[in-house]
């Protein structure tokens, strides 16, 4: 087949749509992926993608064309023109690209209206549109201290509605977006259920050295990922500083994002002098960190739309064989009692979580290491790779041939 796929951020942005992409290509599909000029997480045009240099790129058999947008610094406003100024660019651009391609996928994290080009192009061609609903607005908005029933969120729910409903077919991430999109739309919406993978790269055992700042005399409780308002990494700084007269604990944050500022100034006025920020990593370099840690913590802040999401850290997590410690609920806490891989407490729940810390510390090395394998067993069960692009190539399969809105 030949595939456009619309993304906001890709390679060398680290966002897994890169992998998917060259995924299809070896399985000998086409792929052409419009995108934007890279600046996530730093919000800094990266260098050598300035003034439109690299707007047409090849890597690993895929052509990328990237549009000009706002690079979405540190504030509110820079993000909204960031937001917004992809949309624009890419509508326009999607008009020169050829009409031959078999389906247009939307790559929908966050914001939507990334979505827009590829609508455009579908309406522009009549090729079918298949929407993957990464993130799910206008829910989003309530993690970023928008007020559910204000009137910026009730634009954005009007948005929502109207993106979705132009889909040919939607693909999500968790069951639970069915019922909100159904909802959303009024109408019941039949959607193709395709989990996020673990990287294929913590199934492998690690046999390197730790990184610096792991004593292996303690136990060690790593956060890896971006961290951002929605991760509430806030949480895992206050039940360190819980933990902070006992020495047996260490923890560490491995990542970059909007909160990490905050995150260190907490730190300091908490004195949790057992917390080691280490900064973001290449994907490569992270098995290391996951081999060095005792335990994996995923956090994230108290909001509905939050517990219907499994954040793809905790399919890492498990892939790597590490037990979890999870301050969030619902769809997190539901896979992690099912493979009987972690301890959970309720989102924001920093004295939940330094006891989950406490209680998987208290347990015996073996049991650790059964819960870590329970974890891994699970994922090569339900998160691989090769079963999400299976079933992506299958939904493909299914519309190509046919047209966009028919």
């Amino acid at each position: 087949m030949r595939i456009l796929m619309v993304s906001q951020h890709y390679w060398p942005e680290p966002f897994n749509v890169s992998e998917i992409c060259e995924a299809l290509v070896e399985r000998g599909h086409s792929v052409t992926v419009l995108t934007g000029t890279p600046n996530y997480p730093e919000g800094d045009i990266y260098s050598g993608y300035g003034n439109g240099k690299n707007a047409f790129q090849q890597r690993n058999g895929v052509e990328i064309v990237r549009v000009p947008l706002v690079p979405r610094k540190h504030d509110p406003v820079h993000r909204v023109l960031n937001y917004y100024s992809f949309a624009r660019s890419g509508e326009k651009t999607q008009q020169t690209l050829p009409s031959n391609f078999d389906a247009v996928v939307s790559f929908q994290t966050s914001p939507i209206m990334q979505a827009r080009p590829a609508i455009a192009f579908a309406e522009r061609t009549g090729v079918p549109l298949l929407h993957y609903v990464v993130d799910i607005w206008p829910e989003c908005l309530l993690a970023g201290g928008i007020k559910k029933g204000s009137a910026v969120y009730q634009h954005y729910a009007k948005v929502s509605s109207d993106i979705y409903g132009k889909a040919d077919r939607l693909a999500v991430t968790s069951p639970l977006f069915v019922d909100y999109l159904s909802n959303l739309l009024g109408c019941q919406v039949d959607a193709a259920f395709l989990p996020q993978y673990a990287e294929e790269g913590f199934f492998a055992p690690f046999a390197g050295s730790a990184p610096e700042g792991y004593d292996p005399s303690r136990f060690n409780v790593t956060f890896a990922g971006n961290v951002g308002a929605a991760q509430s990494v806030q949480t895992l700084v206050r039940a360190a500083a819980l933990l902070k007269n006992d020495a047996h604990f260490a923890f560490h944050v491995v990542g970059s994002g909007s909160e990490l500022s905050a995150c260190v100034k907490l730190a300091e006025e908490l004195g949790a002098g057992n917390v080691t920020f280490h900064g973001r990593h290449d994907i490569a370099d992270m098995p290391a960190y996951y081999a060095a840690s005792d335990a994996m913590a995923a956090t994230f802040s108290s909001d509905e739309m939050l517990a219907w999401t499994l954040p793809r850290k905790v399919q890492s997590y498990m892939a790597a064989g590490r037990p979890i410690v999870a301050a969030i609920g619902g769809e997190t806490e539901r896979v992690v009692n099912d493979a009987q891989c972690g301890v959970c407490c309720g989102a924001e729940d920093a004295e939940g979580l330094a006891d989950a810390v406490r209680r998987l510390a208290q347990l015996p090395f073996e049991h650790r290491i059964e819960m870590g394998a329970r974890g891994r067993e699970y994922c090569m069960a339900n998160y691989t790779k090769r079963s999400f692009i299976d079933t992506l190539e299958r939904e493909l399969e299914q519309l190509k041939g046919t047209k966009h809105g028919m």
